[in-house]
């Protein structure tokens, strides 16, 4: 009589149900999975309720269960909203930026899915299961039973984890994430990430850090370093340095027409008389713009799974400000938003910046949810180069512009592009919007330099952060426009140096990120190499052709040289190459020492950086 009286345990239905929906959450990231994925799955889900079924016995077994269903309900969600994001799967590493997804609520808003609803249908008859499975008084089990339960539970925990420590096991020495993300399953990649994060990292003697990177690079390039000898050494020496960065620009709206007009203009006219490296790519990881703004000032790669302003704000890092700071430079940095958001202020302080102004120091009607338009950025911005212009001193100042930031809704008043139907309401045309008016406020601020006499007396430089089209469903729209246009040029951000009096150049060669700051330094009249300054990037007027590296938003293998676009599988001997000339299919043969070099040049960055001392 008693057995009839004992509360039957959740641990069959919720097991199914969290099955269920680890399944779902792969069909709505990566697509029908094998039916070894499907395992590893099961595996996992089986260690988490098996251990809380056992850490909750009795009658807190059930709630505990239905909660850790909820609690998986919410983080799955979250998993696909931030995989529609970052293209990527979230870590425990996620929670530090935490904080900052209210700053990117409008960016994520449009990723809502509804077929999200189906991780939550059950917990809606939840109360109903409840009342059917446990409407029975509980008694306390007899010790035979409660040791076969004991028994089962373990059963469940060891089988689970033994499986799920061999899927681990297979995928050790993959690097490529989205690979063991997908082969893992997402609770098998956050159990992944936690022991990646454990081992023991590599730091590097920082007295010898210069020599270790000039000899790598040296098997993958050359690069002219002699002063005498560098095309450009010492153009724009003493000039005021003005670094612009272009949210979310893209490449190919440089140069577009639609229906006869030209949606960037203004920086059509500047690529006429300025260096342009049309095949420049984004760099970033997991701080988006911050890191943009990371790795132009430090010329070091960043990390990854977390924004180099979180992660190493606390260190003392080489940098272009600390650079120019002996030569006589100011530096201050521009931003429409808070210096707490994403760390900032860590940043700005790690790097050496004299000065920050942020959103207080730009009142005025909001353009989108980020703060004023680029227009009362520039205008204020422009007010105190006039007054750091009057102390005679040279300075560096970096503008961090947010017009052009998603979801690309500009104001109505402030549209200048006339679309054509197809475009109009879509995506891709609140894009080109966007561009169109980042690119109308550029012209206005570079006006405004000719105007006051700055533009002669400063070298100016323009870049694009990060893609801003990041969804595979706006391919098409685009490709309509630029048929060379693909999914993985998304990362072709367009980059622009102008020098006073200097030559109109266009580069043929790619070019990215880390390079923006040893090509800066070369034009300033800065030898990195007597400096012995360890730069990741090369200086691009005095480099041929070279091999860089791509990560978080790309797998980590991913690498971009002068002919292909190259993406691994579980290495080298799967992986892809696009062709960088039309997108085609690229044979892989002979980029096998490009590959092993990024993957070197990356580890030798991370062990740099974490090797820098903390302030």
């Amino acid at each position: 009589m008693a057995e009839t009286l004992r509360r039957p345990r959740p641990v069959r239905l919720i097991l199914a149900l969290l099955v269920a929906k680890l399944l779902l959450f792969r069909l709505l990231v990566f697509g029908v999975p094998a039916p070894a994925m499907v395992l590893a799955d099961i595996a996992a889900a089986a260690v988490l309720v098996g251990l809380v079924a056992l850490l909750a016995p009795g009658p807190a077994t059930s709630p505990a269960l239905w909660s850790l269903n909820a609690a998986v309900s919410v983080f799955l969600t979250v998993a696909v909203l931030y995989y529609g994001y970052y293209q990527t799967l979230p870590t425990f590493t996620a929670l530090a930026e935490a904080d900052q997804a209210d700053d990117v609520r409008g960016s994520i808003t449009g990723l809502l899915d509804w077929r999200l609803v189906f991780f939550y249908v059950d917990l809606a008859f939840a109360p109903a299961v409840g009342l059917l499975l446990h409407g029975e008084r509980w008694l306390p089990p007899r010790t035979h039973v409660r040791g076969q339960r004991l028994r089962r539970l373990g059963g469940l925990v060891v089988t689970g984890t033994l499986i799920t420590a061999l899927v681990l096991h297979s995928g050790l020495d993959v690097r490529n994430e989205q690979y063991r993300a997908e082969q893992f399953g997402v609770l098998g990649y956050e159990a992944d990430a936690l022991i990646r994060s454990l081992q023991q990292q590599g730091t590097l003697d920082l007295a010898t850090a210069y020599d270790q990177v000039a000899e790598l690079k040296a098997t993958n390039h050359t690069t002219l370093t002699d002063p005498d000898r560098a095309r450009g050494f010492g153009a724009a020496e003493g000039k005021n340095l003005i670094v612009v960065q272009l949210e979310s620009m893209q490449e190919f709206v440089i140069g577009l027409e639609v229906d006869g007009q030209e949606v960037t203009p203004h920086l059509n006219d500047l690529v006429g008389e300025s260096y342009y490296f049309p095949h420049h790519f984004q760099q970033i990881g997991k701080g988006n713009t911050v890191d943009a703004e990371f790795i132009s000032n430090t010329s070091i790669y960043p990390v990854g799974d977390v924004a180099m302003s979180t992660g190493y704000g606390d260190r003392d890092i080489p940098s272009l400000p600390k650079l120019l700071r002996p030569r006589g430079y100011v530096s201050e940095t521009f931003n429409v938003n808070w210096a707490k958001f994403w760390d900032h202020d860590d940043l700005f302080r790690a790097v050496g910046f004299d000065r920050w102004h942020e959103k207080d120091a730009f009142p005025g009607p909001k353009f989108n949810y980020w703060g004023v338009s680029d227009e009362e950025f520039y205008g204020r911005s422009l007010l105190r180069f006039l007054e750091l212009d009057a102390t005679g001193r040279p300075f560096y100042a970096q503008l961090v512009t947010a017009s052009g930031h998603g979801p690309f809704k500009v104001p109505a008043d402030k549209v200048r592009l006339r679309l054509p139907s197809h475009l109009q309401g879509t995506e891709v045309g609140d894009y080109l919007q966007a561009q169109n008016y980042a690119d109308h406020a550029l012209g206005l601020l570079v006006r405004a330099l000719r105007t006051t006499g700055l533009w002669d007396k400063s070298m100016f430089v323009a870049y694009g952060d990060h893609a801003g089209l990041n969804d595979k469903d706006t391919v098409a729209g685009v490709k309509a426009l630029d048929p060379d246009y693909s999914f993985e040029r998304r990362f072709n951000t367009p980059l622009v140096i102008h020098v006073p009096g200097g030559e109109a150049f266009r580069s043929e060669h790619v070019a990215s990120q880390v390079d923006i700051l040893p090509t800066i330094a070369n034009l300033l009249g800065v030898s990195l190499a007597e400096e012995r300054f360890v730069s990741f990037g090369v200086d691009l007027l005095n480099t041929g052709g070279h091999a860089f590296g791509e990560r978080f938003h790309a797998p980590t293998g991913t690498f971009i040289n002068d002919d292909a676009i190259f993406a691994p599988g579980r290495g080298f001997d799967d992986g892809s190459a696009t062709s960088m000339a039309d997108g085609s299919s690229y044979p892989i043969e002979g980029l096998r020492d490009d590959y092993d070099y990024v993957l070197d040049l990356m580890d030798l960055s991370d062990a740099y950086v974490r090797s820098l001392p903390r302030r």
